[in-house]
């Protein structure tokens, strides 16, 4: 989110809030609090696999929703 413009940050926080909770958090702990995997699991009390999972899903629907904004 550091380094984009206003209206941009804006698309990706819009996007970010459209997303299931649980992918929504890992973003967020992952990428933007740069957590590690086990550090993410530890935290919402999930396996470094879901953490995996819910990432992978997470950053194909934001870049779908990021598209659909074009």
């Amino acid at each position: 989110v550091f380094g984009l413009r206003s209206e941009q940050r804006r698309e990706v926080l819009d996007a970010l809030r459209s997303l299931p909770r649980r992918q929504r958090d890992v973003l967020l702990l992952r990428y933007y609090l740069d957590l590690s995997e086990r550090e993410t699991a530890d935290a919402l009390d999930i396996t470094p696999g879901s953490v995996k999972t819910h990432a992978h899903r997470g950053l194909n629907a934001l870049a779908q929703l990021l598209e659909n904004e074009r």
